[in-house]
């Protein structure tokens, strides 16, 4: 207890003490440690890579991200076994049908229903089902109504 007169002589906390009978040279050695991990998480940090982009037509010299033009028609079915299906049995399905598809590829179609709207309510449903880890970032959508295109209407 004979270091805690650094602090005025008075009694001496836990944390107190400890710090007094830290040597000087542990010390530095304690940061040189905590500030060599810093600079090494700093050095293996990887930045996120930006979007393409092209420079606006405007000439203001503006950057701005470049996007493809959205697909139309069987070209916006994004899975093979999706195409085949829409191919093979979709296009010869009875009326009052419906082709859902997410953006990450799940994809359900319901034909034969009573109305188009018991037709999208349940493609829907059941591409939801398909797609559940997506849903929220990537919902399904109705591409395809009786054989029209969602953009045709």
């Amino acid at each position: 207890m004979a270091q805690c007169f650094r602090f005025g002589g008075r009694r001496c906390s836990p944390l107190n003490w400890a710090l007094a009978s830290i040597k000087e040279s542990d010390l530095r050695s304690g940061i040189l440690i905590v500030f060599s991990a810093l600079l090494v998480g700093c050095a293996t940090y990887e930045k996120p890579i930006p979007l393409a982009t092209s420079t606006s037509e405007t000439g203001t010299g503006t950057v701005e991200p470049s996007f493809e033009q959205k697909a139309v028609g069987e070209a916006a079915i994004m899975t093979n076994q999706a195409l085949k299906s829409y191919r093979e049995e979709y296009v010869h399905a009875t009326e009052h049908k419906a082709f859902a598809q997410s953006d990450v590829g799940a994809w359900s179609w319901k034909s034969n229903r009573t109305s188009i709207k018991h037709a999208i309510e349940n493609s829907l449903i059941d591409c939801q089902r398909n797609n559940r880890r997506h849903e929220a970032e990537h919902p399904c959508k109705i591409i395809n109504v009786d054989g029209k295109w969602a953009e045709e209407h």
